[in-house]
């Protein structure tokens, strides 16, 4: 019992007594075998009268394999042309789901351009609050230099009038002085007249009271506290370092 080539369905049927070759392999465009199919079945020798027809038969089965080749073929390319299809079907279903990230990613870009324009505005709009509270600050600091300025002025022109105070201080002391060597001269003179008459000692008397006499005050809080304020020209205790303004009055 010798065995032959049992070609599956869509697959071209070799010439008869074909044998693969070691390194043999089925073109890959050819439909996938079923399951349970076998390659290689048993074949009983024929005999007797019907050895005519083995040559038809070969004739006739390698007929047979060009026409189930072709179909087989055929049925190739119509598979062929069902996986081209599925793949375009697949690349549309793609080509369509990218379409849909790309109008996302459109979207989304918008989005974050406006996120940006916003930002820079809020940028902006703080660089500008800066600069004013830039200029404000500056403008304080010329204000504060100013004032600092007539400050000083200010202490310098005080100084000043604290210098002209004390000169006039120790002016109004030595004229203090002054008349109080003045008037005690003028009572010394009084006493020694009244030393050699009576009549024009009294009358001598009378007229240092009027005029002042010995009494002094070294200033008005004396007068005051003496109980002789306002002092008058004439009164006794009068004496220019108590009538500043000299207008005949002092301690006013």
């Amino acid at each position: 019992m010798t065995q032959r080539f049992n070609p599956p369905p869509g697959w071209p049927i070799p010439p008869k007594g074909w044998q693969p070759p070691a390194d043999w392999s089925p073109d890959p465009a050819w439909p996938a075998a079923p399951d349970d199919w076998e390659l290689w079945v048993d074949v009983e020798p024929r005999t007797g009268g019907r050895r005519w027809l083995t040559p038809a038969v070969g004739a006739g089965a390698l007929v047979l394999g060009l026409i189930l080749g072709g179909v087989g073929a055929t049925s190739s390319a119509s598979s062929q042309a069902q996986e081209d299809r599925a793949a375009i079907a697949a690349l549309t279903g793609e080509k369509s789901d990218l379409t849909q990230d790309r109008d996302e990613l459109d979207a989304d870009l918008a989005e974050a351009r406006d996120d940006l324009t916003a930002a820079k505005k809020q940028v902006a709009d703080a660089a500008a609050q800066v600069a004013a509270l830039d200029q404000r600050t500056a403008d304080l600091d010329a204000r504060e230099a100013a004032l600092n300025g007539r400050q000083g002025e200010l202490d310098t022109r005080q100084a000043d009038l604290d210098g002209r105070q004390s000169q006039l201080d120790a002016r109004s002391a030595d004229l203090d002085a002054r008349e109080a060597r003045v008037s005690s001269a003028r009572s010394s003179g009084t006493s020694g007249s009244s030393g050699t008459s009576g009549t024009s000692g009294s009358s001598g008397t009378s007229a240092a009271a009027s005029g002042g006499g010995s009494v002094y005050y070294k200033n008005c809080t004396e007068a005051r506290a003496a109980g002789a304020a306002p002092v008058r020209r004439g009164d006794p205790g009068y004496a220019s370092h108590l009538d500043r303004d000299n207008d005949g009055v002092g301690c006013e």
